[in-house]
This record gives structure tokens, C-alpha cells and sequence, in this order.
């Protein structure tokens, strides 16, 4: 059973959502501070307020959890699969959206829905793939619709919440609660966290912390807390990293079929391959390959340092194009006066 610190009473006063306007559930949530919580940080006000524009016609709410060793979603639901569910309405209600479905990976938390007896939800099985919880993935899994790279899923009719994020607007909406603490999966262990607790709190050795999965988490560089978007913390398990061995196997899972082990070996070399740029552009960082890594190579560090690479080589780029076009302007100017000057000086003055 997860326990929760005692809070503090509610900051806000609690809403009546089945008779609120979409404007007073909005404000609420953007009141709230609260964001994507899937990962992405993406302010839920914003999401929603586009999905009002465009119109809604399916809310998700993404159950979907695959990175090994997380657990925190399917925790959350199964003791608080209610509140999940009245987040669910919740939005459907701001939305004027009554096609609603839950998305889970596990068949527990699918019976658990089954014997609770919910009528105007349904809840959907994907397979327990890394790839499967992001949300364009998930929607081609659920409607077989593809959204375009260039557009949002809201755009499209469709909205995909995290459920930690719908339990947070629950909390927010109808009881008053500002989001402080979110489940989190610390060493495998499931536990309620504040923000803002620090990840030295969790490691009482010298060992290299990662704040997020052994797959998808970032390296711990000292001043890493806890935050609304962060789903686990981890042991880094870089010191057992061995050597690529060449198998495949990270080209072969990776659902964008993209050449990983490529875009290793140009990361690894002293001359990166400029073609590849796109390539690291498209990737979504679902931490397959890492999982499938029999050397346990920690792919993902090295394909988000080809990102940021790649994004200061176009930012030099460009800098180099504004600033050869200045110069361009520079000469032509000069010249255009050049010119101009010898020509009064040609010109006869008849005084």
C-alpha cells in the first residue's frame, strides 16, 4: 500500500466540475502548475485549451508504462484507478468529449477496471512495448490513425493524458489541491515523493544516480530533484558497459527503424557522419534499444549528445549563412557608394 505524507489543507476551493464552465476547469488546472507528467512537462492547460479549439473527439488516458524496473502509473491505479477515472471525466466534461479510453500494458490493472463496474470508459490493452506509451504510437495502436510529425495529436480530435497527470486534475478540480508529490519508482520500489526532494536523498553510497529508468533517465550531475514529470530514479549502470558487439539488435527493435548502431559508431568517432543528423532528430527516446543492449551500452546518452550536436552544427549554420549575407550587404553597400562617388566626381558642374 503507498503511503501519503499528511498535506497541508486545500489551497483552493473545490469545484463542482459536472456543472463548471470549461473556463473555470481550465483556469483551475493552469492555477494548479500542472503539466504533463508522462514526461514530457508539456502545461496540460495548453493541451486541453487546443483540444477545445479544434475539437475532441477521443480523451485518452495513458496507462501505458513499459520501461523496465517502472512501475509508478500502474501503482497509482491500481489504489487510485478512481480518481484516475473521475480525471477522465473530468476532461471529457471540459472537452465535450464522451468517447473515453483508458490504454493500460498490464492485464492486472485491466481486471481491476473490469470488477469496478465503469460503464462509459473503455479500457484498452496494448502489447508491453518500450515504444507503445508514446502518445502517437499509442494512438495508431488505439484508432489506427497516424498523426503527421508537423501537427499534434489535438489538432486531430484526439487528446492523450498521462494518468498520473488525470489524477492530479482530480485532486486539483475537485478537491483544491495543488500537485506537491507524484508516485515515484525509486530503486523499484514504489513510494509518494515531494518535489523538489533532492536524488542524493535516495543513495547513501557514492554511486552515479539517474534521475528517470536505467533506460530513459538522465545522468545525475549533482543537482538533479525530483520534479512533476519524473517517473523513477535509478542506479546508472554506465561501469558495466561493455563494448558493441555489433548483434543488431538495437536497429532491429527500434520502432522508427532508425540505424543505431550508426549513429553509435558516429558518436563514438573522432568524424560524425552528417547524414545521420535526421536520424537523431527522430528519435522519440523510448529507451528500446537500451533495453535490448546486450553490452548494456547507455545508447540513449549517446544519441541525445548527437541531438544537441546536431542542433549546434545548425545553429552555427545559420549563424554562418546571417553572417556572410551581412557582409554581402556590407560590399554591396560600399560598392553601391564607391560607385556613386565616382560618378560626382565625373559629372561636369557647369557654375
Amino acid at each position: 500500500m503507498l503511503e501519503r505524507t499528511t498535506r497541508p489543507p486545500p489551497e483552493y476551493e473545490p469545484l463542482d466540475w459536472s456543472s463548471a464552465a470549461p473556463t473555470s476547469i481550465l483556469a483551475r488546472i493552469d492555477e494548479a502548475g500542472i503539466v504533463g507528467m508522462g514526461g514530457a512537462g508539456y502545461p496540460t492547460v495548453s493541451k486541453l485549451a487546443s483540444g477545445l479549439h479544434y475539437g475532441t473527439e477521443h480523451v485518452v488516458a495513458n496507462g501505458v508504462e513499459c520501461e523496465p524496473g517502472v512501475h509508478a502509473d500502474r501503482s497509482l491505479m491500481r489504489q487510485h484507478l478512481s480518481q484516475v477515472i473521475e480525471g477522465l471525466h473530468i476532461v471529457g466534461h471540459c472537452l465535450g468529449c464522451d468517447q473515453l479510453t483508458l490504454a493500460v500494458a498490464d492485464r492486472e490493472t485491466y481486471r481491476i477496471f473490469q470488477s469496478s463496474d465503469i460503464a462509459d470508459v473503455k479500457c484498452e490493452i496494448v502489447s508491453d512495448h518500450p515504444a507503445n506509451g508514446e502518445e502517437r504510437t499509442l494512438i495508431k495502436s488505439l484508432f489506427d490513425q497516424t498523426i503527421p510529425p508537423s501537427a499534434y495529436p489535438s489538432q486531430h480530435g484526439i487528446v492523450v493524458l498521462n494518468v498520473a497527470t488525470l489524477f492530479a486534475i482530480c485532486e486539483a478540480v475537485r478537491d483544491g489541491y495543488r500537485p506537491t508529490d507524484r508516485v515515484v519508482t525509486v530503486l523499484d520500489e514504489d513510494r509518494w515523493v515531494d518535489v523538489n526532494t533532492s536524488l542524493s536523498a535516495f543513495c547513501s553510497d557514492e554511486s552515479q544516480m539517474r534521475l528517470g529508468s536505467v533506460a530513459t533517465g538522465t545522468i545525475d550531475r549533482g543537482d538533479a530533484t525530483i520534479d512533476l514529470t519524473t517517473n523513477a530514479v535509478a542506479h546508472d549502470r554506465g561501469k558495466l558497459t561493455r563494448a558493441c558487439i555489433h548483434c543488431g539488435w538495437c536497429d532491429d527493435v527500434c520502432p522508427r527503424s532508425l540505424p543505431v548502431e550508426a549513429m553509435l559508431r558516429s558518436q563514438q568517432s573522432t568524424s560524425p557522419q552528417d547524414d545521420l543528423e535526421p536520424h537523431f532528430d527522430a528519435c522519440f527516446e523510448c529507451g528500446a534499444c537500451v533495453v535490448v543492449c546486450p553490452s548494456e551500452i547507455p545508447l540513449l546518452d549517446w544519441i541525445r549528445q548527437g541531438k544537441l550536436e546536431a542542433s549546434a552544427r545548425r545553429l552555427k549554420q545559420r549563424a554562418l549563412k546571417r553572417f556572410e549575407r551581412r557582409n554581402q550587404r556590407l560590399t554591396q553597400h560600399l560598392s553601391e557608394e564607391t560607385d556613386a562617388r565616382e560618378a560626382r566626381i565625373r559629372t561636369r558642374h557647369e557654375w
